[in-house]
């Protein structure tokens, strides 16, 4: 009798028990169902990191799911702590978010505030403008989330604007298709998610972290009648510019089925 490959995952959104604009179970359901591929894979769930030094302690992999949650300092040093000791760190779409800071202003908008959290995932989502469909260009083919992808492939999904905060990442998958919203300079000081040829945004990166590492893919929304809350979408999505009220874009393309049944092997160390 082999040992089983311990795998958490962190999908929910916030408040408690809210969905934040997320169809949190479709996405935790496919997580799910990937992970079940391998009949060695034992996986735990939580809507929080509450308690996550519990629950990832004999884990290889952690994945998240996130639209809201996020670790708070001391979750964040034993998460860190884990990926240097080897561990595995997976995280999807929204985990790159986080709270918003009330900044007073007549319309209301608000700005992602910056956390060690972020520092220790290695990037900060900004942004991003409407659901539109554009290119993902694979950056980097020689990385074990890329195996088996095109050179290039459409979708459909929010352009997420996400800065790629250490110098030594590896950026894996990019597009250039992302219309930066009139605030972000006001708010941000700039757009820091321009990658450094000026015209790049990241969509999908990797790290080193002592023994471990930790990878971040920014596709994969998903939405339900419940659950949307797109003012509006772009005309490369529907004409009317009217959001669908269901959506599960990227999940229902071959390319990101590739990703993720790429990133369950990168993690767990088995192929599917």
């Amino acid at each position: 009798m082999g040992t089983p490959i311990r795998v958490h995952v962190v999908a929910g959104g916030f408040p408690p028990g809210k969905h934040a604009g997320h169809d949190i179970d479709y996405a935790r359901m496919r997580i799910l169902m990937a992970l079940q591929a391998n009949e060695d894979v034992q996986a735990t769930v939580s809507s929080d990191f509450t308690d996550c030094a519990k629950w990832i302690a004999d884990c290889q992999l952690l994945v998240c799911y996130v639209a809201g949650p996020f670790a708070d300092d001391h979750q964040t040093g034993v998460i860190r702590d884990w990926l240097a000791d080897g561990g595995r760190w997976l995280a999807l779409h929204g985990s790159t978010g986080g709270k918003a800071e009330r900044l007073g202003r007549e319309d209301g908008r608000r700005r992602m505030a910056k956390m060690d959290y972020h520092e220790a995932l290695g990037g900060f989502f900004m942004t991003h403008p409407p659901i539109r469909e554009m290119t993902v260009e694979v950056a980097d083919r020689n990385h074990p989330l890329t195996h088996n992808l095109p050179a290039s492939f459409r979708v459909q999904d929010e352009p997420y604007m996400v800065e790629v905060i250490h110098p030594e990442t590896r950026v894996l998958l990019t597009t250039e298709e992302i219309e930066k919203p009139p605030f972000v300079d006001e708010l941000y000081g700039g757009d820091l998610s321009l990658l450094p040829d000026g015209k790049s945004h990241a969509l999908g990166f990797a790290r080193r972290v002592g023994e471990g590492e930790v990878a971040y893919i920014a596709p994969g929304h998903c939405h339900t009648p419940l659950t949307n809350m797109q003012p509006s979408v772009h005309e490369s999505v529907s004409a009317d510019r009217v959001s669908p009220p269901r959506f599960r874009g990227p999940w229902e393309t071959e390319p990101y089925e590739q990703l993720l049944k790429n990133a369950i092997a990168w993690g767990t160390g088995v192929d599917g």
